[in-house]
């Protein structure tokens, strides 16, 4: 009985040394979002990207513009022809140009359309890769910092997961500091492919 006894307080002690040897886990969080939006990196891309789009937007509207223009010497084509005073014989020319004009205007607009979807699409690419990057870059830092700190776990605090944290374990402004140390040393390429894909 006493053997059994003397192995029962064994295995408990064994059984709560073995819980006091467990590490207890180690966790930090991360607000990912600010991250992104203060990392410089990632604010010179994004407005060279901004500058893209509107670059794009004026090349959109010009071919617009020029697409109206042509609606307006429709107009006029069709104005002259419905005048009175004017010919069968330069009525049927009006008739002709106007045939014409209205191809070319329903080809302008098909042009236009393509151009606007083709841009849409490559700038489209252009964010999500431009975005992937800097989440990538932003990640190695987290992951460098937490290790610094010792961490298990990094959990984003701007993400739903997280109902609560207490601010010491965060590790956000750390980070940032970090990933902004090199700002003013190099500069970011976000420029757009010469040609349509």
């Amino acid at each position: 009985m006493t053997k059994k006894f003397l192995l029962t307080i064994l295995a408990a002690f064994l059984a709560v040394g073995a819980l006091q040897a467990q590490k207890t886990p180690m966790v930090v969080t991360v607000n990912m979002g600010e991250l992104y939006q203060n990392y410089w990196k990632a604010q010179e891309a994004d407005e060279k990207f901004q500058s893209s789009v509107e670059n794009a937007q004026q090349e959109i509207q010009a071919m617009i513009e020029e697409g109206m223009g042509m609606a307006n010497q429709l107009q006029d084509l069709q104005s002259k022809m419905n005048n009175p005073a004017v010919s069968e014989a330069a009525r049927e020319k009006y008739n002709t140009e106007i045939q014409d004009q209205a191809k070319a205007i329903r080809e302008k607009e098909a042009e236009v359309n393509r151009y606007r979807q083709q841009t849409e699409s490559t700038l489209q690419k252009r964010r999500q890769a431009i975005v992937q990057l800097h989440i990538s870059e932003i990640r190695e830092e987290v992951i460098k910092v937490a290790k610094e700190k010792g961490a298990d776990l990094v959990l984003n605090s701007a993400g739903m997961a997280v109902v609560y944290f207490d601010e010491s374990f965060d590790i956000t402004q750390e980070v940032l500091t970090k990933l902004n140390a090199d700002k003013g040393s190099s500069t970011v390429d976000i420029s757009l492919p010469t040609t349509q894909e």
